[in-house]
């Protein structure tokens, strides 16, 4: 068989290997998973438990809500766990969220993420004094945390107690699971900040405190977020229109250079 012949049909019987190969990696993590969650349900901790329930959101739905309704009960001073079960409350039905978001707001009554979830249904349902009022809520709080550095340090945490899997890895793990989680309806405070919506004085004042609010946020998303709707409702070349523009330029700077540090950064990571 001549030369190009045989690095023809090595390249061939390579690429026929490779969905075998990303079946069987993709298998044995599935597998993993399934171990660290059995491992995690047998714990009575609060961080065990949510790590548990956040893991099994994609193949054991069923037991989700239940476990990180344990682990908040198992801690029920904790706002990061009360947060934690308003999202998978409001994605997996049928769960009622307002006794936790109520919760949620006794914890931590400065935190705005309480309101998100109430302004979106009423948005939802076009019930304009209840989308304005909670508006208004949203403006006169201090920040809009997710206590996303929280969860990821105490529930990575958890997942290496288990012994199965790396601290590196499980802090992957637990990023990405938190990430697929629902983000709060963002769109309906953007709407409610925009338009015709902006002629109306009122209206305007409430959307700065919602801006300032959300800029004051724990991850960039919201502080975006807030970034736009300042842009809009502080004149240009107003100190906080000013203050906005700032905020997006270095954001925008950050996200640039950011690729470029992670992939400098490897290197040495592999060689530790």
């Amino acid at each position: 068989m001549s030369y190009p012949r045989v690095v023809t049909v090595f390249c061939l019987l390579s690429l026929l290997a490779l969905p075998a190969s990303a079946e069987t990696r993709e298998a044995k993590s599935a597998r993993r998973t399934e171990e660290i969650i059995a491992a995690l349900t047998h714990m009575t901790d609060a961080d065990s438990l949510a790590a548990a329930g956040l893991l099994s959101v994609g193949n054991h739905r069923d037991q989700t809500l239940s476990l990180i309704g344990r682990a908040s009960a198992a801690a029920p001073e904790r706002a990061d766990l009360a947060w934690l079960e308003v999202q998978v409350c409001n994605e997996i039905a049928p769960c009622n969220p307002e006794p936790i978001e109520q919760h949620l707001r006794d914890l931590d009554p400065s935190n705005g993420a309480g309101w998100l979830g109430p302004l979106a249904r009423a948005s939802v349902a076009n019930n304009e004094p209840a989308r304005d009022a909670l508006l208004i809520a949203l403006s006169r709080s201090d920040r809009v945390d997710f206590y996303f550095t929280t969860l990821v340090a105490q529930l990575s945490r958890a997942v290496v107690h288990t012994g199965k899997i790396s601290a590196e890895i499980a802090e992957v793990w637990v990023i990405g699971f938190l990430a697929r989680e629902a983000i709060p309806a963002y769109q309906h405070v953007s709407n409610a900040c925009k338009g015709e919506r902006l002629q109306n004085i009122e209206v305007i004042e409430t959307c700065r405190g919602v801006a300032r609010t959300l800029q004051n946020g724990d991850t960039y998303l919201t502080e975006m977020i807030g970034v736009a709707i300042a842009k809009r409702v502080w004149p240009e070349n107003s100190p906080e229109w000013n203050a906005a523009v700032d905020a997006r330029r270095v954001y925008d700077y950050r996200s640039k250079i950011y690729p470029h540090l992670e992939q400098r950064a490897l290197p040495i990571q592999e060689s530790t």
